[in-house]
């Protein structure tokens, strides 16, 4: 598994929260995207990289109170249930988004998880050099 699939798998464990692991063409909200950030790899110090992504809080737009209320649920779930080696940056603001001709309410949290380089446990039988 990658480790935005293990995410996925972890909060869809702890919770009933839609997790979505991809792009996908139509949403259930509220829910949870995750996709990768920007810059997605950056190689690090002592054989660790440094991976970015980015979970996004969607939910509905047609009721704008009730949607800013279960975003900020999402983000403090993402923020409180992290597993090891993930960590929280930060949240942007609601937004309105458009998917598939739909228009949401969606809030980014931007996360970093970071890996040992020295045999990628994500890449079975691929060789780094």
């Amino acid at each position: 598994m990658m480790p935005w699939e293990d995410l996925a798998d972890h909060w869809r464990s702890i919770a009933e929260v839609q997790v979505y692991d991809t792009i996908t063409d139509k949403l259930d909200v509220p829910c949870l995207v995750i996709l990768p950030g920007s810059p997605w790899i950056e190689p690090g110090g002592f054989s660790i990289d440094t991976e970015r992504y980015s979970a996004f809080a969607v939910t509905g737009a047609s009721a704008p109170q009730s949607s800013q209320r279960q975003m900020h649920q999402l983000m403090h779930f993402v923020r409180h249930h992290l597993p090891e080696g993930w960590d929280f940056e930060s949240a942007g603001e609601p937004a309105q988004r458009q998917h598939q001709g739909i228009t949401y309410l969606a809030s980014e949290a931007r996360l970093t998880f970071k890996q040992c380089t020295g045999g990628d446990p994500y890449e079975s039988g691929v060789s780094s050099s």
